[in-house]
Formats: structure tokens, sequence, C-alpha cells
């Protein structure tokens, strides 16, 4: 009779690390969006003045995806306060979350250029899957108590998950407001910022050594 395969545990430090970048370079990669026109020749103090209000948009998309995503690292950090240890399925899970990390600077570039109703969608669509790959993290390692910390609260497991399905909830409400009306998807997007809020005061904290 084969015998099952052994399913090895490993600390999360490489892990971390690698997620910590990844989401460090996408993070950055944010800022190359914000260019101003071409201008030949000599510029006016009106000429910059109307090229920067021009950007206003790109900076404004800027603004809401390094929040969004910031946010989204701290609760990464939040949740492997909880796990101690991982395995390959929590890796293979985690590298999908990452993956759809590293699409961030392209949807934002894209609802940045085009703000109708498929641009808006996508990036919406976008940050709900980073927010539910976030979630199923959270909900793989509460299914294996092995992986976490033996000081988590009792109802670790719907802890791990509230804030990203919270958030992926606003940007799952904005494609459906957004098929009929696009800007109104787009203000929906501020809402994820009281809704983590809301969402990380609700979070147990970890007691102190």
């Amino acid at each position: 009779m084969a015998q099952a395969p052994v399913r090895r545990i490993y600390g999360p430090e490489r892990m971390l690390a690698f997620s910590d970048g990844v989401i460090a370079v996408a993070m950055t990669l944010l800022v190359l969006d914000i260019r101003l026109p071409p201008m030949s020749g000599s510029v006016s103090d009106s000429q910059l003045a109307d090229a920067l209000a021009g950007i206003l948009p790109n900076l404004g998309m800027y603004a809401l995806s390094f929040v969004v995503v910031g946010s989204i690292w701290l609760a990464h950090h939040q949740k492997f306060s909880y796990i101690e240890r991982v395995d390959r399925r929590l890796m293979q899970l985690n590298l999908l979350f990452l993956m759809s990390v590293g699409l961030v600077p392209f949807v934002t570039s894209l609802v940045s250029e085009y703000s109708n109703k498929v641009a808006t969608m996508a990036y919406a669509a976008s940050m709900m899957t980073t927010l539910l790959l976030l979630a199923a993290t959270g909900w793989y390692a509460a299914r294996h108590p092995d992986l976490i910390a033996k000081t988590a609260p009792r109802d670790i497991g719907r802890e791990l998950i509230l804030v990203p399905l919270l958030s992926a909830a606003v940007f799952a409400a904005s494609i459906g407001v957004a098929l009929l009306d696009s800007t109104a998807g787009r203000l929906m997007w501020v809402l994820t910022f009281p809704v983590t809020l809301f969402a990380a005061l609700k979070l147990p904290r970890m007691p102190d050594a």
C-alpha cells in the first residue's frame, strides 16, 4: 500500500519576506503612471498649472491604489501574526494572492487612462480577486490548527477573513453599480476605507508575551 505523501511544515519567514518584496514593488510601480504631457518650448506658469490639473485623476487613482494595497499589506501582516507555520498549499495560495497584487499597477493605469465602464469594472474585479485570495489564505490556515499560534483567539477563523471579505464586497458591489454609472462605481471604492477600519477594529489583539 502506497504511503500518503508527507505534509511538510515550514517557518513563514522566507514567504513573508518574498511577499513584502512583491507588494513593495507593486506599490512603487503605481507612481510610474503619473506623467506630465509633453510640452515643448518655454512653459508658462499657467501651462504648467493646467498640466498638473490634468493629471489630478491619475494622482487620485495612485493615492487610492496605494492606500488600498497598503491596507492589504497591513491585513496580510496582521494575518501572519496568528499564522506561525506554513505548508506547501498555503504557499501556493499566497503566490496566487501575490500574482493578483502584481496586476494592481496595470489596472490602476487602465482606469486612469480610460474612465469608462470596462476599465472601472476591470479595476474592481482585480481588487476583489486580490482580497478574496487574501481571505482564502486565512480560511485555509484556520482549517489547519497546526499552522496557527497557540495563543490565537478561539474564533480566529472568522477574524482571519473578516477584513478582506468586507472590502471585497465593496468592490463587488461597485461592479454592479458601474454597469449603470461608471463614476458612481468608482466613488464606491472610497467606502473600502471605513469598512476596513471598522473590520480592523474588530480584530482581536494578540496577547503580550
